[in-house]
């Protein structure tokens, strides 16, 4: 299960097709299709990352298959995300849709774009407090998988600086507990 906003949401450059298409599937609407870009259940139309993770995963005999389900849109706030908002009320709809025929085994986490810029500036507090509430959701919903969180922060706009030490990294580093919420990727460093 795969939740972020510009990274997987079909807003990247490059866009890519599965090396495996009796493998690596994209869910959407109750059917399976072969995982390219721009994902099924993202907003964007342009490339994401989450299908040459798919690969390289299966590559590495991590796992034999993977179906992907994209709960990804752009410039999404985490208040959004949290209960009574509005993507977390389409999230539960989702979550139920798949668990008729499928078990949630891993949710990436990846966002955070918008809450660290200045028109926002979410504090680590108010951020980790919001992601719990998602985290709840989830449990509420049977999904139990392990969460991969993104340290995801970095976002261009003129006449602004972003600054790696910002107060969403630090709540999202305060989220890993390595027992259900791990470290994913660090995105500002790449």
């Amino acid at each position: 299960l795969l939740l972020d906003q510009s990274n997987a949401a079909n807003h990247a450059q490059n866009r890519f097709t599965t090396r495996y298409p009796n493998n690596v599937v994209n869910y959407f609407e109750g059917k399976c299709y072969v995982a390219s870009s721009p994902l099924l259940g993202a907003t964007g139309q342009g490339g994401e990352f989450i299908t040459l993770l798919a690969d390289l995963l299966i590559s590495q005999g991590t796992y034999n298959n993977i179906v992907i389900i994209a709960a990804a849109v752009e410039g999404s706030p985490i208040s959004r995300w949290v209960r009574h908002g509005d993507l977390n009320e389409s999230l539960i709809v989702l979550i139920n849709e798949v668990q008729t025929k499928f078990q949630i085994t891993d949710v990436i986490w990846h966002q955070g774009e918008t809450d660290a810029a200045p028109q926002f500036s979410t504090t680590a507090k108010v951020y980790v407090a919001s992601f719990q509430s998602l985290v709840a959701t989830l449990a509420e919903q049977k999904v139990s998988a392990p969460i991969f969180i993104s340290i995801a922060t970095r976002w261009c706009q003129a006449g602004a600086k972003w600054t790696e030490a910002n107060p969403v990294a630090l709540g999202q580093r305060m989220l890993i507990d390595n027992q259900n919420i791990f470290m994913g990727v660090h995105t500002g460093k790449l």
